[in-house]
């Protein structure tokens, strides 16, 4: 009975590793905890993860404790966001652009793991600053799991040369 049980749970586990393979990794995720994408960040309201899953780094005065600082660019909101956003997709080639890029200040990504391909929102968003610099705000969450080990504050601060 007991070996007919634990045969049972084998087998139950070989047939969701194939489902989970055949559908692909990241598809099985968003079937089994949704879409990644949460739509655009609110940066005004300083709303973080209620979990240790998230990273945020923002330029001076533009958010309320940040994990790190950004400092502010000499270019245009809308070149730093271009800039940045090719950055992280040829440094995370699993990153995926979600927004329309109709806002060329702001945008929107997820990136996935390299193995298991855990889904991470990642938002950008740049502001003119009163200098005429332009200020910078990141923020990157894991949608899976209540701890990231560091995961999106390393993510960020590679993003930004911070380490």
């Amino acid at each position: 009975m007991l070996k007919t049980i634990f045969l049972g749970a084998i087998s139950l586990l070989l047939v969701a590793a194939l489902a989970f393979l055949l559908i692909g990794r990241e598809r099985s995720w968003e079937l089994i905890a949704g879409s990644p994408d949460t739509g655009p960040r609110d940066f005004s309201t300083n709303a973080r993860s209620t979990t240790a899953n998230d990273a945020l780094a923002c330029s001076p005065g533009l958010c309320a404790e940040p994990d790190f600082e950004i400092q502010p660019v000499d270019e245009t909101p809308a070149a730093a966001i271009e800039r940045l956003s090719g950055l992280l997709l040829t440094t995370y080639p699993l990153t995926r652009r979600l927004d329309d890029a109709a806002d060329p200040t702001k945008a929107r990504f997820v990136t996935y793991s390299p193995r298991l391909r855990f889904p991470d929102m990642i938002h950008l968003e740049a502001r003119a600053m009163p200098d005429g610099r332009t200020g910078v705000m990141a923020y990157s969450r894991a949608q899976l799991g209540e701890k990231d080990f560091g995961k999106n504050r390393a993510r960020l601060e590679t993003l930004f040369g911070a380490r």
